[in-house]
């Protein structure tokens, strides 16, 4: 697993690098401390959600105002790379995490004064406490060290001189193995905070771009997706890893330079089900069918997409919806790649690699 999500983030600094080229875009450096609380989505996890987080990010962005960038997405953005360091206030059992995460921040408001933006961004996530049945046995949140984080920002940035900026913005994070081992019930916590950011090379200066015009269009998508999945030990059997693989194909629609809608069906094949199914001496199906509903956020060749999942066909869920949050990045006219994580409400249940073809 955490080696698909370095790919995501070698793939994102290529793509933030392949914009400086011959002109480099403004640097941007930012210094931001933040303090949040965790969000009880489970019974299994409640006990341990009492704390406030707090931590502190550095990073380092380029504001992408080239011609070439602007026609990405008719829009102004800041892409760039954060170190975070969340404490979560319980040092003997969750400890700490240092995390790692490429960013993607398409600038949505622009004032002389105010900037007001929305970030998207993927990463691992090194943690220093983690599950054990006879040292740590109440930490349900993390059970594998090296785990991933997946955030959503909003971001204000006063200005109040030549070089530097004020911002004030709320996260919310997500850090978990994607079902790859349990317990992974995962973590979600809002942080909000107050920054400083500099911009060495002096004020922040728009060039002015005539915006293309927005012409709807249709889009034919197939994904494969695929990871293992480790089923737990227990007093019969030994630990042992599945695998988890399927397909879906999505139908959709441009609505807006940002934004495109789609529906679609999804199979998926799950190892871990079915390892559970034959340990259990039932006699199910550990194979599913799905419709989708879903949305894009489209910047640029990526596509961050959440999706409404409906079980069609599951005779060994108990649950009948789910969600599925993908990114992607087009190499290709047609090929794409990136993550995709499913989750039944705020539970992740498997992370996966996923590759498609754009007809």
């Amino acid at each position: 697993m955490s080696r698909v999500v370095f790919v995501i983030l070698f793939m994102a600094c290529c793509y933030i690098l392949k914009g400086q080229g011959e002109q480099k875009n403004p640097i941007a450096l930012a210094f931001k401390p933040q303090y949040g609380f965790i969000l009880p989505h489970s019974s299994k996890v409640e006990h341990l959600t009492h704390t406030n987080p707090y931590g502190l990010e550095l990073e380092y962005a380029w504001n992408m105002l080239k011609k070439k960038n602007w026609r990405q997405c008719n829009c102004y953005s800041k892409t760039g790379v954060s170190l975070l360091y969340v404490n979560y206030d319980n040092p003997d059992i969750v400890g700490k995490s240092y995390n790692i995460v490429a960013f993607a921040e398409p600038y949505l408001i622009r004032r002389n004064w105010f900037l007001f933006s929305a970030r998207m961004g993927v990463g691992i996530s090194l943690l220093d406490k983690i599950y054990n049945e006879n040292t740590n046995p109440e930490n349900t949140f993390f059970s594998t060290t090296l785990s991933y984080i997946i955030h959503m920002d909003l971001n204000a940035y006063f200005r109040f001189n030549e070089q530097y900026s004020l911002t004030a913005y709320a996260k919310y994070n997500h850090i978990s193995n994607g079902g790859v081992k349990q317990p992974n019930y995962g973590m979600n916590f809002p942080m909000l905070g107050l920054g400083l950011v500099y911009y060495p090379k002096g004020k922040l200066i728009f060039p002015e771009h005539v915006k293309d015009e927005f012409k709807p269009e249709m889009f034919y998508n197939l994904y494969i997706f695929g990871m293992f999945k480790k089923v737990r030990e227990d007093t019969n059997y030994p630990e042992k890893t599945t695998y988890v693989y399927g397909l879906y194909g999505l139908v959709g629609r441009t609505v807006g330079v940002l934004n495109g809608f789609s529906i679609g069906t999804e199979y998926l094949n799950d190892g871990a089900v079915k390892e559970e199914i034959r340990r259990a001496n039932q006699n199910a199906d550990h194979q599913s069918f799905s419709g989708l509903v879903g949305h894009h956020l489209l910047f640029g060749k990526f596509d961050f997409s959440q999706y409404w999942g409906t079980y069609i066909y599951a005779p060994n869920r108990s649950r009948a919806f789910y969600q599925r949050y993908t990114l992607t990045y087009k190499f290709t006219d047609h090929i794409l790649g990136g993550i995709t994580l499913k989750a039944h409400g705020d539970a992740a249940d498997s992370f996966h690699a996923v590759l498609g073809w754009a007809f």
